[in-house]
């Protein structure tokens, strides 16, 4: 069996949860040092998060101190790729409009995840923008910005 790569590794579930729990402790951490730990005589509101963070770094030396489990292996490059799509959608509908940001978000879509051609990715992205078109500005009668705010 051959030995998983470094950036494989780093991609495994324990190293993901480890990195957010670590980006959480020091939120938590950061978070309590501007709200302050001593107020009117009392513990001030930074002390629970700042037990919360220096707990969360003790769990998270315990788990890195752990064997990876065997079985354990990276994620698949594809849903990753697909919530990065749905961020930059996101990003960019307010500057496009529903219609050009949706004809290239589905024709990548279906183009790279579907591995079809690009005629049929083209026919299908406007096929299901049409639909888009149909369903919510007229039907639903859902305010939309449809072409570009430029």
């Amino acid at each position: 069996m051959s030995r998983p790569t470094a950036m494989a590794r780093l991609t495994t579930p324990t190293y993901v949860a480890v990195l957010m729990l670590l980006a959480l402790a020091l939120t938590f951490g950061l978070g309590a040092f501007r709200l302050g730990f001593w107020v009117d005589d009392a513990p001030g509101p930074g002390v629970l998060p700042l037990a919360v963070s220096i707990a969360l770094l003790g769990l998270l030396v315990l788990v890195v101190r752990e064997p990876l489990p065997a079985d354990e292996s990276g994620f698949a490059l594809a849903p990753g790729a697909a919530i990065l799509t749905t961020i930059v959608y996101a990003i960019v509908v307010p500057y496009t409009g529903f219609v050009i940001a949706t004809l290239v978000l589905l024709t990548i879509w279906i183009r790279g995840f579907y591995r079809q051609s690009m005629l049929r990715a083209v026919v299908a992205s406007g096929c299901l923008t049409g639909c888009g078109l149909v369903i919510f500005p007229l039907l639903l009668k859902v305010p939309m910005q449809l072409g570009p705010a430029w």
